[in-house]
């Protein structure tokens, strides 16, 4: 499984040569925000330093690109800042180029990054390779944000100040697949937006920070910022920059119901057998990795 991460700081992690086979071109390159050793699934940002391509063929597993910068072209379609595309495993996709200084972020799952060239699917609308939950037809989604309009999003906080969404992803599912289709969407929190409430959720969340500021109970999302947060994770509460709000790039892996906890608290405390609490300090299971950026947890809530 993942691991739980509050708060990584993109650019406190390394670079590590792309995992993109079949490739031709080099200098792309590729810092891991989030992992999964067991089945392969993974979220990346990934620059191409100098220009790159790839014949058509099909992914080993479910592929998502939202561009942050650049150009890319996919087929006879050209994507730039705000575009994005997602192919199901096993679905033949046309080749694509990238240009040079285009920076990416990547999102796989259930599976590594194999690459097969064909002309050819490898079974004409599959299902989804079998990889996602849901039982629907695999198709090539291709989508441009920037003509897309905001939704409000009037169940989340503040009701002067509504939470905004760009659905750029959306896997049907049903209630034989127990409502687990993936969800991708920009998501953009006005100016001074708030939700004060404690919520969890059955499903995993992660975002990557694209614009302003956002304070919560784990950190501050800053510019390439990260988090992924696993379903049952208790979190908040909220509050976006005075300036610029907040944006990122959000995905969930079903649909999102929102646990709402009230009178929280949180206790710490029993007695010291064989250690000095005033030298080697409280500690609390389950705080998730983070980044040295971020800097020291606040365990006493300061």
């Amino acid at each position: 499984m993942r691991p739980h991460v509050e708060c990584i700081q993109e650019s406190d992690l390394c670079w590590h040569d792309a995992e993109l086979p079949r490739g031709q071109g080099k200098g792309v390159k590729q810092r891991n925000l989030s992992y999964d050793e067991e089945d392969g699934s993974a979220s990346l940002r990934v620059m191409f330093d100098k220009a790159w391509s790839r014949p058509a063929g099909y992914h080993h597993a479910d592929l998502e690109w939202y561009i942050v910068q650049g150009k890319i072209r996919i087929g006879d379609r050209y994507l730039v800042k705000g575009g994005y595309w997602r192919a199901p495993a096993g679905l033949a996709i046309p080749k694509i180029e990238v240009a040079a200084g285009t920076e990416v972020l990547m999102f796989r799952e259930y599976g590594d990054w194999g690459f097969s060239v064909s002309r050819k699917n490898r079974a004409k609308f599959i299902s989804r390779g079998g990889n996602t939950a849901s039982r629907a037809q695999g198709e090539l989604s291709i989508v441009d944000s920037h003509r897309m309009e905001w939704m409000p999003n009037a169940y989340e906080g503040d009701t002067q100040r509504f939470l905004k969404l760009k659905l750029l992803y959306h896997d049907p599912s049903s209630p034989e697949d127990n409502n687990s289709g993936f969800v991708s969407m920009l998501a953009w929190a006005p100016p001074g937006w708030s939700d004060n409430r404690l919520v969890h959720h059955p499903v995993f969340e992660e975002a990557y920070s694209l614009d302003g500021h956002l304070v919560y109970n784990f950190g501050t999302l800053d510019v390439g910022t990260y988090f992924f947060r696993p379903a049952m994770v208790k979190h908040g509460h909220f509050v976006a920059g005075e300036e610029r709000g907040w944006a990122g790039f959000f995905r969930l892996d079903g649909s999102l119901i929102n646990w709402i906890t009230t009178n929280e608290r949180v206790i710490v405390e029993g007695n010291a057998v064989n250690y000095d609490p005033k030298t080697q300090g409280p500690l609390m299971a389950g705080i998730p990795v983070r980044s040295r950026t971020t800097g020291d947890w606040d365990l006493d809530g300061q």
